[in-house]
């Protein structure tokens, strides 16, 4: 222990300054926050925990919470040994006990590290840029060894406690993982490649044996005390399942099932006897005997304190009268000599020139976005929908006459003009956004002739031209973003291609301004049934009176005089406006996009983007009735996105114009999204720490226990749904079937629209634990949020999808219904002007024919949609 303890010395001063370093990080992004309300969590079960156990047998060591406890081994409170600002994983006991080595977890990055259980110093052991995982003691506690990713996949290393020298013990193809060490050398481990995964063991001269192989996936092996037996995890994929089995050495080898329909956890067992061992399953410690089908459990009590998330707030009325300067914009262009710029905004082009006021170049509710000017400055070619599809178009800038340039069979966006005036290179889209796959392709304009430059470009952006010759695209390859170049004329690869910095687009003058869309004059609604989304039953036979964009009164039928107008809906529902949280938009389908959440009854969308400018220009396009659409809600996806120009003007757009926008210093609140992606994402437990990784964390069979749902509900984090994206549509289901069969879904979009969004949405076999998640999240009282994912899932049937599979999760409609409006305004900080139907709030609703009440289905049937008090019928939006 002496050498062991000299370690620990010698790397004081280093864990020292990373302490310190590491307080300052958490400073510097706690300053000019306000600090919520701190709440104790009392947790008895874990999701995903490991256990260790002493050499004594006295004490077990878990990882809960993201943090080490340590609990008797009978069960019982449970002290923390780790602190609150690291995730702490997989622990393991030396041999003498008095040393702890765990992974941990800090900004994605895992290090291997050391506790000293009497002192309770920690110490880093092993540091370096890449991963490095599962550790555990030698037999003689003299060495670690652990997986690391240093090489470029995951191998077996070895680390001496005494002189820190590292070993590199593996260097087979595929990643291993797990190591356990036994007492006569061997060294167990799993690993994983395409094919699926293996048990293996190292010998003590080196040579790696195969013990057990599987197309599932294989997991902590532990060897029990004397070696010989190993016990390990094994997950199905299909049937889907989770079990420890027994590997019996021999001459011929023999594996027995432990474990049957039980959640059991990646955890290597803790072995108290040759007979008997400790693992985790179903959220809690377990002791067991190898020849027992029973198990007992092992209480642990822990508290944690959370602190509580302040409800977000916006407090910019959404109905402020105008005018508003126009701060958004989809394409900005200048010709080559500075005298001539052509701005898309508010729906429409228009062309700026020096000293002069702007000129509207188009005028109707087409989207005409990413104009790019002639070298002379004579005309400008553009991306619209004006001809039914999203094609590229040319406008001359003195008479304003507009010819279509191309008929595509995608769509077409991002032109950009040749320095000699003669082509137009451009991005044709197969999907609903630019991410999706497309190809580059050049026009000639002289004779309309297209031709193909590239194909299979995923993600390509706007292409720019280097001289007359050659074409430069930045595309989507293997998660990065990659400058690929093209012969102008063959379309030939040329390579390599150097990162040319960004030039900044021309910020727009403010000289653009709109008004708000005209309110319809003073009307009723005569209602038959009225879903407040307060009450749990309807209001009937009520009167709702409409005046500009609010709601007046809603008092029984003729209690207050009749004005002019009165809409007689006495046979149908009336429904909040829908709320969809999470969505990306781009403007590739057009005006249809607006129709298209309106049609399904979606009268507010919070738009995820990268694109502030085009997000805000979608949005006062829509506010101004210019295009029909919802309210937008603009949230850009990376905090530095912090304004459309320059960092000044964050605080200015939220209180300057009736269109709500989230940003660094107005953040969402956090929305965790259900996953059964890695082990670890459990780090996503803790609102205030975990918020980053935005995953809503699970067990191997996708359940989450009372650790992360106790701690969620308490610091009030908001879960978002997305089942539809996250585990596929389940064709299976009648709901589902409904939904994709009604009318508007083909009367929105196109035959190869329909076909490309059904291909992409494979059911997979997490749906129905995602689904019980919710449920008993939204059961024990916590903040569920309906999130689309769109385009993933189609724009506006994206949230019905999800009421029909929160509605199967046996969550009554009345429920569904609230989570899809008054819960999501609460979670977007707009419960005081949307969500509900009341007095004094804006007249956001929905008339269906139906009773959704009795099946949420009928929310489909849209028969009217009222936007800020405007009223729009379903022909109109489905024309």
């Amino acid at each position: 222990m002496s050498r062991v303890s000299s370690r620990i010395a010698r790397w004081r001063e280093t864990a020292g300054r990373l302490a310190v370093c590491a307080l300052s990080i958490v400073a510097a992004a706690s300053s000019g926050t306000v600090r919520g309300e701190e709440r104790i969590v009392n947790v008895s079960q874990g999701t995903n925990i490991s256990v260790a156990l002493f050499p004594d047998g006295e004490s077990l060591v878990v990882d809960l919470l993201g943090r080490l406890w340590r609990l008797p081994a009978t069960g019982g409170g449970a002290t923390q040994l780790t602190p609150d600002d690291e995730a702490a994983r997989h622990p393991r006991v030396a041999p003498d006990g008095r040393l702890i080595v765990y992974e941990r977890l800090v900004n994605g990055q895992r290090d291997i590290w050391l506790l000293d259980v009497e002192t309770g110093e920690r110490v880093a052991l092993v540091e370096s840029e890449h991963d490095d995982r599962e550790p555990d003691f030698t037999a003689d506690g003299r060495s670690v060894v652990f997986s690391s990713n240093r090489t470029g996949h995951f191998c077996l290393w070895r680390i001496d406690l005494e002189t820190g020298v590292l070993t590199q013990l593996t260097a087979e193809p595929g990643d291993a993982s797990f190591p356990t060490a036994s007492e006569h050398g061997e060294i167990a481990y799993v690993r994983r490649e395409p094919s699926g995964s293996s048990l293996r063991a190292l010998l003590p001269t080196g040579v790696s044996i195969e013990l057990y192989r599987t197309s599932d996936r294989l997991s902590a092996p532990s060897w029990r005390a004397g070696g010989g037996v190993i016990v390990f995890n094994e997950q199905r994929v299909e049937p889907r399942g989770s079990m420890l089995k027994m590997l019996v050495l021999s001459d011929d080898p023999v594996v027995k099932t432990l474990t049957r329909n039980e959640d059991v956890f990646e955890s290597r067992a803790a072995w108290a006897s040759p007979a008997e061992y400790y693992y985790t399953a179903d959220g809690r410690i377990w002791r067991r005997g190898i020849a027992h089908v029973t198990r007992e459990p092992v209480h642990l009590f822990a508290a944690v304190t959370v602190e509580a998330a302040s409800p977000p707030s916006i407090d910019t009325a959404l109905d402020a009268p105008g005018p508003h300067p126009a701060l958004g914009h989809a394409g900005i262009a200048r010709s080559a000599d500075g005298r001539t710029e052509v701005v898309a905004a508010l729906g429409d082009l228009w062309l700026v020139e020096r000293r002069g006021r702007p000129r509207r170049l188009t005028d109707d509710a087409f989207v005409d976005a990413a104009p790019t000017v002639s070298p002379r400055g004579d005309f400008a070619v553009f991306a619209s929908d004006r001809g039914g599809n999203m094609d590229l178009w040319r406008v001359d800038l003195s008479s304003g006459a507009l010819v279509q340039l191309t008929r595509s069979a995608g769509k077409a966006h991002s032109p950009a003009i040749s320095p000699d005036g003669t082509r137009v290179a451009f991005i044709e889209t197969r999907g609903f956004d630019p991410a999706s796959d497309g190809r580059l392709r050049l026009l000639h304009l002289d004779s309309n002739r297209v031709q193909t430059l590239a194909d299979g470009l995923g993600g390509a952006k706007r292409p720019r031209w280097d001289g007359d010759a050659r074409i430069t695209v930045e595309i989507a390859a293997g998660g990065t973003q990659t400058l690929v170049s093209f012969d102008a004329a063959s379309g030939r690869p040329i390579g390599p291609v150097e990162a040319v910095a960004d030039q900044p687009e021309p910020a727009p003058e403010p000289v653009l301004a709109w008004q708000p869309a005209a309110p319809d004059e003073p009307y009723v609604i005569q209602v038959g049934r009225l879903f407040d989304g307060i009450r749990s039953d309807y209001r009937r036979h009520v009167d709702i009176h409409i005046e500009g964009q609010r709601i007046k009164a809603i008092v029984a039928r003729g209690m207050l005089p009749l004005p002019e107008r009165v809409i007689d809906v006495r046979d149908g529902t009336v429904i909040p406006g829908l709320i969809d949280v999470h969505a990306h938009q781009t403007s590739i389908l057009g005006e249809r996009l607006g129709r298209a959440w309106l049609a399904y009854g979606v009268t507010t969308v919070r738009e995820v983007t990268d694109d502030v400018d085009a997000a805000l220009e979608r949005a006062e396009s829509w506010a101004s009735g210019r295009r029909l659409g919802p309210r937008l809600i603009v949230s850009p996806a990376r905090p530095d996105d912090a304004s459309t120009s320059d960092a000044g003007q964050t605080d200015a757009v939220v209180p300057a114009v009736p269109i709500a926008r989230l940003d660094g210093l107005r953040p969402a609140p956090a929305l965790f999204v259900p996953s059964t992606a890695s082990p670890l994402s459990w780090l996503a437990v803790e609102h205030e720490r975990r918020r980053s990784a935005g995953l809503l964390p699970t067990s191997p069979l996708g359940l989450s226990y009372e650790d992360v749902l106790s701690t969620i509900i308490e610091s009030r984090a908001g879960v978002m749904t997305s089942l539809a994206a996250a585990g596929g549509i389940k064709l299976d289901a009648r709901a589902v079937r409904r939904l994709l069969a009604h009318p508007t879904f083909g009367r929105i979009y196109r035959d190869e629209e329909r076909a490309r969004w059904l291909e992409a949405v494979a059911p997979t076999g997490s749906l129905e634990a995602l689904q019980r998640q919710l449920a008993r999240l939204v059961h024990a009282g916590g903040l569920v949020a309906v999130g689309s994912e769109a385009p993933a899932i189609p724009y506006g049937l994206g949230i019905h999808l999800e009421m029909a599979l929160l509605a199967d999760a046996d969550i009554p409609p009345d429920q569904v219904l609230r989570i899809a409006t008054a819960s999501n305004a609460l979670a977007l900080g707009l419960e005081r002007q949307l969500g509900t139907i009341e007095e004094g709030k804006l007249a956001d609703l929905v008339v269906v024919d139906g009773n959704p009440l009795v099946d949420v289905g009928d929310a489909l049937n849209v028969v009217a949609v009222v936007r800020g008090g405007v009223w729009i019928d379903s022909a109109t939006l489905l024309r």
